[in-house]
């Protein structure tokens, strides 16, 4: 008997809506229009979850999804407050990525799970960046949640 894994969606904790094609680099807004979720100042196991919907990408092009964590809402690189959580290649990626990587190549669900803590440091505010390595007229549609993992079976 295998196990079943499911995701208690809650649209507060949603990263992306999914509502139009992407089609170029860019920090995901949700419906409310926040570039951000904030996690509170605890500790926080979940999953980042995405439900990919449509991909059209060419040879060797493709979508990188980051999770991205920040001490500050500016996630400001300089004063190194940018922690890359987790990234998911999308499409025909080739070329190691730092970080943990989880590789999707059609539609469907993918999830990666996180923590919002390393080595003491608490990262209260999340986001989701995509980056675009296709040079054409190519595009995904996904929508994206944060959520906790259950495993029943």
């Amino acid at each position: 008997m295998g196990l079943t894994r499911t995701f208690p969606i809650d649209t507060a904790l949603q990263l992306e809506p999914g509502l139009a094609a992407i089609e170029a680099t860019e920090v995901n807004t949700n419906t409310a229009g926040a570039a951000y979720l904030d996690l509170g100042d605890g500790l926080c196991h979940g999953a980042l979850v995405v439900y990919l919907t449509s991909i059209s990408v060419a040879a060797g092009d493709g979508y990188e999804l980051e999770l991205q964590g920040g001490v500050d809402t500016a996630f400001s690189a300089a004063t190194n407050t940018i922690l890359a959580y987790k990234h998911m290649g999308i499409g025909a990626l080739t070329g190691a990525t730092p970080g943990d990587t989880t590789t999707a190549t059609t539609t469907g669900v993918y999830y990666m799970p996180f923590v919002n803590e390393t080595n003491g440091t608490t990262y209260r505010y999340v986001r989701l960046k995509v980056t675009m390595t296709a040079t054409g007229s190519e595009s995904i549609t996904y929508s994206a949640y944060l959520s906790t993992q259950r495993t029943m079976g």
